[in-house]
């Protein structure tokens, strides 16, 4: 494994490939977490809590997570909205806890926003409708028992009761504010790896190649560990920059972040087999770099990861099926909404089509070499 190692070496040698792997990511992803944080603190939230419950002292600490909370008199809403000192409003009446322990349809939560001013009142509705309908599913599973029903809001609240779940506007801009972080993260790792694999060209070009096979290397070996060896700093990578948003950056990176770090693996190995492709038709080290950039962009502008493909005329997103980058981020976002990996096979199926597809490329380039 002397080319898997040495090669890992030199990768991580070059400042350059330092700053695309780690700098570049992590500086997209802080400047998007901080206009997210900066979007939802300025949100004030009115409660007028005429049940005073433990459950709805659950919900009121669970919007806090949606912006600032203020307690007020419901005879004050009014006053309160007009002078912009709350941006929408929320009434808890009396027994609304008993309807959600009975398992009952509750729609009792009466709000109150300017529509005029923003969409932040519709915003924090589908919050508040999500928390209610998790609970109600929570307390018909607990089948009446409340140390069970309290137990499973609790692990609701970790995201652990996907089932229960529905996705609310706020919780929605947090999964889109995810998936654009990750976009960039996947523009790390397609530049990354395409640059790496020029390695390969590099060596041919400075005679290592003949040096290596001299020593009793085959062709096949080195190939193999070179690949290896970029996948390997794919993996490293991913790993690295999730744990960093997941742990220091506070992104909410869905249920589960080993689905998200084994989508974002297989993404990984495609970039690899589309750098080796490109490697295997360039002519030399200039030409390699020029169609890593003339590839590598516009791949990433049609998945959608500079920006939402919505934004894109239909011709445009219709070609964007066509494009490995956006197989990866609906996978990534489905990941983050609770999909599991079975749920997002087509996803999948269709990035390691493309591995197939790109491999095949370099193979039939290198068989008319030959």
């Amino acid at each position: 494994m002397t080319i898997f190692f040495n090669n890992i070496k030199r990768i991580f040698r070059k400042k350059v490939n330092l700053l695309v792997m780690f700098v570049v990511p992590i500086a997209f992803i802080i400047i998007i977490s901080m206009l997210s944080n900066s979007s939802s603190s300025s949100l004030t939230i009115g409660i007028v809590d005429n049940d005073n419950t433990k459950l709805t002292t659950i919900l009121e600490t669970s919007l806090k997570g949606q912006g600032t909370i203020k307690f007020i008199k419901q005879d004050k809403i009014n006053d309160e909205l007009i002078n912009q000192n709350i941006d929408t409003a929320i009434v808890i009446p009396k027994g609304f806890t008993k309807e959600v322990l009975d398992g009952k349809n509750v729609d009792m939560l009466q709000m109150y926003g300017i529509k005029e001013a923003s969409n932040n009142d519709s915003s924090i509705n589908y919050y508040v409708n999500s928390f209610v309908e998790a609970a109600r599913n929570i307390s018909i599973a607990a089948k009446g028992d409340s140390t069970k029903f309290y137990q499973g809001i609790k692990d609701y609240q970790k995201g652990n009761f996907s089932a229960a779940v529905k996705l609310s506007n706020g919780k929605k801009q947090s999964v889109d504010n995810a998936t654009s972080s990750l976009g960039y993260l996947i523009m790390g790792i397609l530049y990354l790896s395409t640059m790496a694999t020029t390695m390969i060209i590099k060596d041919k070009e400075q005679g290592v190649y003949d040096r290596i096979f001299s020593s009793g290397i085959n062709s096949r070996s080195y190939m193999f560990q070179s690949i290896l060896s970029f996948v390997a700093i794919n993996l490293i990578q991913t790993g690295i920059i999730l744990i960093i948003m997941k742990n220091f950056i506070g992104t909410d990176l869905g249920p589960s972040v080993l689905n998200v770090f084994v989508v974002l693996a297989v993404f990984g190995v495609v970039s690899v087999a589309l750098g080796v492709a490109i490697c295997s038709w360039a002519k030399d080290l200039r030409q390699a770099n020029a169609l890593v950039a003339l590839v590598s962009t516009p791949l990433l502008m049609l998945g959608g990861c500079f920006w939402p493909k919505e934004i894109m005329g239909s011709t445009l997103q219709k070609i964007s099926n066509f494009v490995p980058t956006n197989w990866a981020l609906d996978g990534v976002n489905k990941v983050l909404n609770g999909s599991s990996l079975m749920d997002i096979s087509k996803d999948l199926g269709i990035m390691l089509l493309f591995i197939v597809l790109f491999f095949a490329i370099s193979a039939v380039k290198k068989v008319q070499k030959a």
